[in-house]
């Protein structure tokens, strides 16, 4: 009898930790999203081929996949119901996840498995910037072509490049920026066209900056209408004489 009794006590002991161990992987299971689980869109006025399975989408468009969204007047996709899809955005288009916004005139992106892949963004210029990094610096750039991995969370300006990472100012070819761990290398590859910036330690660099000194004037392109190195050079050449 001990002996018999012992065996039904650890065949119970087996039962009940395969129990706790099945609920642990269906609890597991429960709280990965699934891979399948698609995006959704919204728009004023829809149009669908269900034969070249493409949809076309027109005013206040937003396409959304878990806490990323694209938004945009008109939006285009191709291979919808496909696992792979590529969509167009154009007018007032607007890109935000948890990490970076991201605002042009034209963008593309492709959804792989419902999941947001990779956008690329075309603007006069396209704009970027973060959020959420939990600190006081405020990284933001413009470009005329910016690219995004929403998987790897790496952002790549091109054409006319000005970035910042809140007081101090950079100017390349191309720029490559982690959002992740804060790591950007400006002309990575090499340029014809030097690097360029403006490191600014202190208040005392902010002001000889501000006034049109020798470390503003260094920087002359490339020019965005609305860029604040654009305006001091302004004010350097009308006080040369040479403004109009």
């Amino acid at each position: 009898m001990p002996a018999f009794a012992t065996l039904i006590s650890k065949l119970v002991t087996t039962a009940a930790v395969a129990a706790t161990a099945l609920l642990a992987t269906q609890a597991a299971l429960a709280a990965t999203p699934a891979p399948d689980a698609g995006y959704t869109w919204s728009a004023d006025v829809l149009s669908s081929d269900f034969r070249s399975d493409t949809l076309e989408l027109s005013g206040n468009v937003r396409v959304a996949q878990g806490p990323a969204s694209i938004e945009a007047q008109t939006a285009k996709g191709s291979n919808v119901r496909a696992d792979s899809s590529r969509w167009t955005f154009e007018r007032s288009v607007r890109i935000r996840t948890e990490e970076v916004d991201l605002f042009s005139d034209l963008a593309t992106a492709a959804i792989v498995n419902g999941q947001f892949a990779d956008a690329r963004i075309e603007g006069t210029p396209a704009r970027f910037e973060q959020i959420g990094n939990g600190s006081n610096r405020e990284v933001r750039g413009r470009a005329g072509t910016i690219e995004f991995d929403f998987d790897s969370g790496i952002v790549k300006l091109s054409d006319q490049v000005w970035f910042s990472n809140g007081k101090d100012e950079f100017r390349g070819d191309v720029v490559i920026y982690n959002v992740r761990d804060e790591r950007v290398q400006i002309n990575p590859g090499g340029s014809s066209n030097r690097v360029r910036g403006i490191i600014r330690p202190g208040n005392g660099a902010k002001k000889r900056n501000d006034s049109g000194g020798a470390g503003a004037a260094a920087i002359v392109e490339p020019v965005f209408k609305d860029d604040p190195l654009e305006a001091r050079q302004d004010e350097r050449v009308a006080t040369d004489g040479g403004g109009a």
